[in-house]
Parts: structure tokens; C-alpha cells; sequence
């Protein structure tokens, strides 16, 4: 695994050190040195800072962006969000199947580095925050940076253990092979630990951060940083895919406390200051990125790539699964001869708008269905309010058992369109993923019209380069 430090010209300026791929390198510099770095607070929240960056920063090429550009990824990997043509090329291997199952893709070593660059500086920092100099004058100020580094550690390991390895297997011993969990600073490449203890190692540092938090932690600044809710939230959904649903129900409803659901979902998803937002990054024009973005690539009225050709489509399913009183329906639309292109994510003109991480529809969503698993009636209820927000015709379900929670799952689909969830929730549900019939431009898929539950092309190839530099790595089935 590649090791990376944030180099500082100056007590506060943060800059980053490419490699060839401009990937963040951890390497020694003649600036200033890490013990110097990390001797005071404020140094480590500057390293702190320096993973928020990393969330929505170029990384040399179009399709490399941070957490936005994984997110399309994975939503391009399912079956309810797609383009109908080639465009300008980006990202269209990953729908075809094809980057994440060729260990000499610069995409799916990308998406390795990106994560595990976060849990090299994740580490550096809490390796070292407690040998600050200035600690016992900003103990609040510790908390904060502690849970912000633990969560964004635990939330790096969920999500390559979801892509990198086979599913989480619910009432299952888990035995198979996960992902390397480093938990210190580290140049030795790790073997993968099993899934099980890939989970035990998140639960711990997600616990472990909002008993930070809880123990009095600094106010963010803004919601590009984490606070106990965002930990919280990714306890929840943690918690779902292990099947843990009383600890998602309760972890949700918690976690979306303090938040409400937009009154204005037509123009709530370029702006952290709408209410339903719980993490996201705060962008300013110095920091977009223009067509190396995710508004680039999916708002289709405005100037990149998405208004270029790369439309991004519903599916036909969850469109005609919406009600036409449904506020949610109205933002698939016919544009250029397409139809169901959505406009959900359009800046309307604007380059710079921030990037939605987690909101608090999400967690209705997890808490509904958490309570539906455990046969609660709680979970009409739950469903309701959400869905009653975005469709005002919309009647409570009367539905129970697996009925209700495949409405729910429905609802899901509807609401998370674009969110980077649905090939998640494909793996979790261990569901066929099956694109025929929903809409798709069959020339353009190439061969991947459909997987069966458990599939091997569900699971992404560990990098040639992770294979290469690392005695102890095994690699996934080819």
C-alpha cells in the first residue's frame, strides 16, 4: 500500500506531492518534517484538512476526482443509472464491466490508492496527535481530530471491503478474504485479513470515534468535516450490511437527528447549507475542478461532459415505479431525443457546487428498512415520512413482511439515484444485477447485460501494482 504525507510550505498552506499518477505520495521533505508537522494540533488538523481535500481533488485525469468520481463508478456498475453512449469515453469502461476486472486498469488501482492514501494519513495522525506539544490546551480541539480520523478510516475500509472482496455474508462465519487493515504507519504490505475482522475493525474505529466525539469535541466548521452524526450514519450503514438491524435502526434515527428533509428536493443537491445535508464538501470556485468533476459528468445543462453526450439515464424501472405526483419523478426529463436524463444534480449554470456525502433521506431509508427486517409496523411509518415529502399523494404502506421491504428497497432505488449506492446494495442483498429491459442501449453495455448473485465480476481485482510491490497480497478469482 502507497504511503502518503501532506507537505506543508507554511504553518497553514497545504499542498499535495504527486507520483506519476499524481496519487499523494508519503514521502520526506525538506519543507517541514513530520515530527514538526504533527508536534502541535494544529498541525495535525492542517493533515486532517489535507483528507478533506483529497475528497474532492484532480488526480490526473478526467474521470479522477475523489469521492465523486468512485461514486459514479459504482452507480454505473448497476442497473438503474447509465449513459447511452460512448461520448467522450469517460467512464464507460466501468459500465461495460471492464476497469474493475483488469489489474492493469489505472481505474481500479485509482480507486485503491484513493482509499487507502486516506487511511495512511488517517493513521499518521493518530499515531502522533497525542505527542503534541499544545494537547492539554485544546482537548476538545483532539476529540474532534481523533473522531475525524478514525471515522474516515472506518468508512476507507467499508468501502474497499465492499468492492475488493466478496460480500458480507449474513449469519455467516465471513472466513473469506477481505482487504488489509492497517491500523498504524506502516511501508510493509499487509495480507488481507478476513472479511470478519475487516467489519470488527470498522465497528471498533467507528465506536471508538464517536466516543470521541461524545467525550466533547470542537463544533465543525462546516459540513466538509465529520461530526458524531456523520460517524453515526456510517455506523448505520455499516450495521445494514452486516445484518446488525436493531443497531441500524437505532444508529440512523440517531444519526439524522438535528437534520430535516429538504422542502425544496428539486435544488437540493448542490448546496451543503440545505437542511437534509449531513456530510459533503464545501466547494469554492479556487477548488472546483471543472471538467475533471462530478457536475461535469452528470448535470446535463450545463458545459461538461454530461451536456457533451455522456447523459446519465434512469432506468425504466424506477421511473415508471415513481408516481407522476412524485417531485423525484419530475427530475428524469427528455433531453437530445433521451429520455429519464436526470437533472437531480444540476447546478444550473454553475461550475462550483458542493458534493453530497451523506444525507438525512439516507438514513430514513436505512432506518425503515432496519425496522421492516425486525417486522416492525414502525417501518410504514418511517417509509412514510420520507416518501410523503417527496409525493404528497403518496398513502402510507399497509405491506408487511418482505413485502414491505422490497417496497422499501424500491423506494431506495428512487431515492438514492446518482448517490453511489446501488451496486453496494446489489452485493449486500446478494441480488441478480441485471440491466436487460430497463432501457439501456444494449450495443454500448458490451457484455455485461446481466450477473447472477455473487458473480465474481461483482468483486473488483486487486491492482497489478498492489500485486507487484507486496509479497503478502493474494489476489481475487480472474
Amino acid at each position: 500500500m502507497k504511503k502518503i504525507l501532506f507537505i506543508l510550505t507554511s504553518i497553514s498552506l497545504l499542498i499535495f506531492s504527486g507520483c506519476q499518477e499524481e496519487y499523494l505520495e508519503r514521502v520526506p521533505t525538506a519543507s517541514v518534517s513530520e515530527s514538526d508537522i504533527f508536534s502541535t494540533v494544529n498541525g495535525a488538523y492542517t493533515v486532517l484538512h489535507g483528507i478533506h481535500r483529497s475528497t474532492y481533488q484532480y488526480y490526473g485525469a478526467h474521470d479522477k476526482f475523489g469521492q465523486k468520481a468512485v461514486d459514479l463508478a459504482v452507480d454505473l456498475l448497476g442497473e438503474d443509472f447509465y449513459q447511452t453512449e460512448r461520448g467522450y469515453g469517460w467512464f464507460v469502461s466501468w459500465y461495460q464491466y471492464i476497469d474493475h476486472r483488469n489489474i492493469n486498469s489505472t481505474n481500479v488501482e485509482y480507486v485503491w490508492e484513493y482509499y487507502y492514501d486516506i487511511v495512511d494519513n488517517a493513521n499518521a495522525i493518530l499515531a502522533n496527535i497525542d505527542n503534541a506539544t499544545d494537547k492539554a490546551l485544546f482537548a476538545t480541539k483532539v476529540n474532534s481530530i481523533k473522531g475525524q480520523a478514525l471515522t474516515y478510516r472506518a468508512f476507507s475500509f467499508y468501502q474497499l471491503v465492499q468492492l475488493y472482496a466478496d460480500r458480507y455474508d449474513i449469519g455467516g462465519a465471513n472466513t473469506h478474504l477481505g482487504i488489509p487493515i492497517p491500523t498504524a504507519p506502516t511501508q510493509e504490505g499487509q495480507a488481507r485479513a478476513t472479511v470478519a475482522k475487516v467489519y470488527e475493525q470498522i465497528n471498533s474505529d467507528l465506536d471508538a470515534a464517536i466516543a470521541a466525539f461524545a467525550a466533547g469535541a470542537t463544533a465543525r466548521v462546516n459540513k466538509s468535516e465529520i461530526n458524531i452524526n456523520v460517524a453515526k450514519g456510517i455506523k448505520a450503514r455499516v450495521a445494514l450490511t452486516t445484518g446488525q438491524w436493531a443497531t441500524a435502526e437505532a444508529m440512523a434515527k440517531e444519526a439524522r437527528t438535528g437534520f430535516s428533509l429538504t422542502s425544496s428536493y428539486d435544488a437540493g443537491f448542490v448546496d451543503s447549507t440545505d437542511p437534509e445535508w449531513m456530510w459533503g464538501a464545501v466547494l469554492i470556485d479556487e477548488q472546483q475542478t471543472s471538467y475533471a468533476s462530478f457536475f461535469s459528468h452528470i448535470d446535463p445543462l450545463f458545459g461538461g461532459y454530461a451536456s457533451l453526450g455522456n447523459h446519465k439515464l434512469a432506468s425504466t424501472e424506477i421511473y415508471n415505479f415513481m408516481s407522476d405526483t412524485d417531485i423525484r419523478k419530475s427530475l428524469f426529463v427528455t433531453i437530445s431525443g433521451k429520455p429519464r436524463v436526470g437533472i437531480k444534480f444540476s447546478g444550473y449554470g454553475e461550475w462550483t457546487n458542493d458534493y453530497l456525502y451523506m444525507r438525512a433521506g439516507e438514513m430514513y431509508l436505512i432506518e425503515a428498512e432496519a425496522q421492516a427486517r425486525q417486522g416492525k409496523a414502525d417501518a410504514q411509518t418511517t417509509i412514510y415520512t420520507l416518501v410523503s415529502k417527496r409525493d404528497p399523494e403518496y398513502v402510507k404502506p399497509t405491506l408487511t413482511g418482505d413485502d414491505l421491504v422490497q417496497h422499501i428497497l424500491m423506494q431506495r432505488r428512487c431515492e438514492l439515484w446518482g448517490e453511489g449506492q446501488r451496486f453496494f446494495d446489489i452485493k449486500r442483498l446478494n441480488i441478480d444485477m441485471d440491466r436487460r429491459g430497463k432501457g439501456h442501449t444494449e450495443t454500448l453495455w458490451n457484455a455485461a447485460s446481466n450477473y447472477p448473485a455473487g458473480d465474481k465480476n461483482l468483486t473488483f481485482l486487486i491492482p497489478k501494482q498492489e500485486i507487484d510491490a507486496n509479497p503478502n497480497m493474494v489476489q481475487n478469482p480472474l
